[in-house]
């Protein structure tokens, strides 16, 4: 099986399952813009979000540290228990912690329920990479799939027919994830990888040497991703950022493609010790970006309606705060495709300073834009900060020069900012307008697939 039909594979089995589970997911907003207020929504994505950057902290990252090592053929009874260890160590650590954290006003109403979270999902996370680098992607997407089934039930018990508010939504989300963590245990067999003195102390340290950097990248990379809701809660109040994270949600779309791709392509490129000099890299890219472009694309010409139609009166009006995040996510994901070369080549402290220097002009910016121009201009935060943080590795990786079909792919870049600026300083955007920009992008992506089309003909003439 050549690479790109491994990766393509390894892509539709991933899809399969995750995209099914995703969708099901994003399906979920509606539902909670109906039985959730703007300020409960806001409250409980708060603590979500707050939970997913707790992850990465406590569990030092040990869970791509597992996947790597994994990767490298390494005995996956050593990695997978010295992993484990960690994990232990995380949950002693959680109750040393109850003190503090029932101070923090945020949380200490649901600080069983948040605690319980933070918990499952921590080993649950665990699960998947061990799960995806034996290769087992059937049962990792299925998994998913039963996890947002769930979840969707939970939901609708919980908070329609019992009605109980933020409590429900918790609730919901413990049921599902617990499920999965035990699917993804037993039905992985991961019992058989661990024991006591499976624990080998000289491989957990090169595990932590390589998923200690990661630390500061996620939480950088939360920060460009979430401290605006933050930020936006301190000026305007959670009802400002329960607009806020419906507008997100729809980006999400663009952000499902990301992920199973990145879980894809990371396995490939891994795998096969794949180099970013390599032309099979850019390739890939240009499949990668002429992809992600068309699907932002439509989602721009359907915003309004869409969000229109499935949101309650009391989020209208949410759609105008979208096309700057979905630049936002095409950056991010540009910069996670990049991210896997440092990843192969176990690079994992250059990552860092890419990410720090966007997050720290997305905080800046923030606090600069939030308080005279709104929900706006968290948008515009997150996108140059994603953008700062893109331009970094692909100059640090040298990647400018690997494009293909340079002018095309800036074109295409430009179209899309030029119209989410349209689109965000108007009330009622005209078809027409909208259609030439789509027409207009359609060519660019036009000329770059007939050139990878004429790469790969020429070389199946060569063979």
């Amino acid at each position: 099986m050549n690479r790109i039909k491994k990766l393509g594979f390894n892509t539709l089995i991933i899809g399969l399952g995750s995209m099914g589970s995703k969708f099901m997911i994003f399906l979920l907003v509606p539902f909670y813009t109906f039985y959730l207020s703007p300020a409960e929504y806001g409250q409980a994505d708060i603590l979500m979000m707050t939970i997913s950057i707790l992850i990465p902290i406590l569990t030092l990252s040990i869970a791509d540290g597992v996947f790597r090592y994994t990767m490298d053929k390494i005995d996956p009874k050593k990695v997978f228990s010295s992993g484990c260890a960690i994990l232990v160590l995380m949950s002693v650590l959680l109750v040393a912690l109850a003190p503090i954290l029932l101070q923090i006003p945020m949380i200490q109403d649901y600080y069983i329920l948040f605690s319980l979270i933070l918990l499952v999902q921590a080993w649950n996370a665990l699960f998947q990479q061990q799960v995806r680098a034996n290769g087992k992607l059937i049962l990792y997407s299925v998994s998913g799939l039963l996890m947002a089934v769930l979840l969707f039930v939970a939901n609708l018990v919980f908070l329609k027919y019992w009605d109980m508010g933020i409590d429900g939504f918790l609730y919901a989300n413990l049921v599902a994830f617990s499920v999965q963590a035990f699917l993804l245990f037993f039905g992985g067999k991961l019992y058989r990888f661990f024991s006591f003195r499976a624990i080998n102390k000289p491989l957990l340290g090169k595990m932590l040497l390589y998923s200690l950097p990661l630390i500061p990248n996620a939480v950088l990379w939360w920060v460009m991703q979430v401290s605006d809701r933050y930020i936006l809660t301190l000026f305007l109040g959670v009802a400002a950022n329960g607009l806020y994270t419906v507008a997100a949600k729809i980006p999400s779309l663009l952000s499902m493609l990301n992920t199973v791709f990145f879980q894809a392509w990371s396995i490939s490129a891994i795998g096969d010790g794949i180099k970013k000099s390599d032309t099979f890299f850019a390739q890939v890219f240009t499949i990668f970006s002429c992809l992600f472009f068309v699907v932002t694309e439509v989602i721009l010409l359907i915003v309004q309606p869409f969000a229109d139609t499935l949101f309650s009166a009391a989020y209208q009006g949410v759609w105008q705060y979208v096309p700057f995040l979905l630049i936002a996510v095409i950056l991010s994901s540009f910069s996670s495709f990049l991210e896997v070369s440092y990843m192969a080549e176990k690079k994992t402290k250059q990552l860092v300073i890419t990410t720090l220097k966007g997050g720290i002009v997305n905080i800046a910016l923030s606090f600069l834009l939030i308080p005279f121009v709104g929900i706006i201009g968290a948008s515009i935060a997150t996108l140059i900060g994603f953008l700062i943080t893109w331009l970094l590795r692909m100059h640090q990786t040298g990647f400018f020069r690997q494009i293909e079909s340079k002018f095309s792919f800036w074109c295409s870049l430009a179209l899309l900012f030029g119209q989410s600026v349209y689109l965000s300083c108007i009330d009622t955007p005209n078809l027409m307008v909208q259609c030439l920009f789509a027409v207009a992008l359609l060519g660019c992506q036009a000329v770059l697939v007939k050139k990878l089309v004429r790469y790969k003909t020429a070389r199946s003439l060569a063979k």
